[in-house]
């Protein structure tokens, strides 16, 4: 008994310091990787199409795309909602299904109930989430949501169901509209074009800054348009994202990165944009993630 009592201890002892280690070793990665993926606290992040997408790194508008949004820091993301044939508001860019799942049809022609059915292409991929649970799972993680608003006629129907859900979810107040949102005008804020602007701001004047935000590529804006904005209190919102249908080269990110510098020195501080381009706005920028 007291040479297996003895050998026993010998295990526990040994077993206990290699979980030490390995909790060591786990906190040190983890401390690492917060700090060299930690978005500095000034700078309000927007991540396109649903969080952190790029590379096949999560689905598109998928919660996992949220979730590593959080991680790194992100303030927000951008969410693009279509509707069932059936009302039910979901999370989708394209009209039809085929780039990422086993069906040619329209996200307007089938039920919510096929839509759940639906089988994805890629090993990664699941259904589409409702904008109702997306909002829901997003709640106490995100103090900002954009909505890109896909459909071509939304109802009154539609315009209620949704108010309902960013009301009830908290965000309504932090909401920013991409397209056919004149139904949130006081209350969420809606995209206001820099061809827009003069009409805008003759219309609603200083209640501008109340309705709208401009929204603008990052090669777009220059020292005139930021010091109007700035001086009427309109909020910007720059844009940088992937390139369409073209590979991100390195010459590329470097313009980007000079932009972006650029504005962050004349106080720009909100950016919807993809995590490729990230690296100008964390605390730490040693590392590759």
């Amino acid at each position: 008994m007291g040479i297996h009592h003895r050998s026993d201890v010998k295990f526990k002892t040994k077993s206990m310091k290699q979980i030490y280690c390995l909790c060591i070793l786990l906190s040190i990665f983890s401390s690492l990787r917060i700090q060299a993926a930690d978005v500095d606290k000034q700078y309000h992040l927007i991540g396109h199409r649903g969080g952190i997408t790029e590379n096949r790194c999560h689905p598109e508008n998928s919660l996992a795309a949220l979730d590593e949004a959080v991680e790194r820091g992100y303030t927000g993301v951008e969410i693009d909602i279509r509707e069932s044939k059936d009302g039910v508001l979901f999370l989708y860019h394209y009209a039809t299904l085929e780039r990422d799942y086993a069906s040619e049809a329209r996200c307007a022609d089938l039920t919510w109930k096929e839509i759940q059915q639906l089988k994805p292409l890629h090993k990664e991929g699941k259904a589409p989430v409702s904008v109702e649970e997306y909002c829901r799972y997003a709640q106490g993680k995100i103090t900002e949501l954009m909505l890109d608003i896909k459909l071509d006629h939304p109802s009154q129907a539609f315009y209620e169901e949704l108010y309902r859900i960013l009301k009830e979810t908290g965000f309504i107040n932090h909401s920013y509209f991409i397209g056919h949102g004149n139904f949130f005008l006081g209350k969420g804020k809606i995209t206001m074009l820099i061809s827009e602007r003069e009409e805008f701001f003759r219309k609603y004047g200083e209640k501008t800054k109340d309705y709208y935000f401009l929204f603008a590529g990052i090669d777009e804006l220059n020292s005139r348009l930021i010091r109007w904005c700035q001086e009427h209190g309109i909020q910007i919102m720059a844009c940088v994202n992937r390139p369409y249908k073209h590979p991100v080269t390195q010459q590329g990110l470097e313009e980007a990165f000079r932009d972006l510098e650029w504005l962050k020195s004349w106080g720009v501080t909100y950016y919807q944009i993809d995590s490729d381009y990230d690296r100008p706005f964390r605390s730490s920028t040693g590392s590759s993630l």
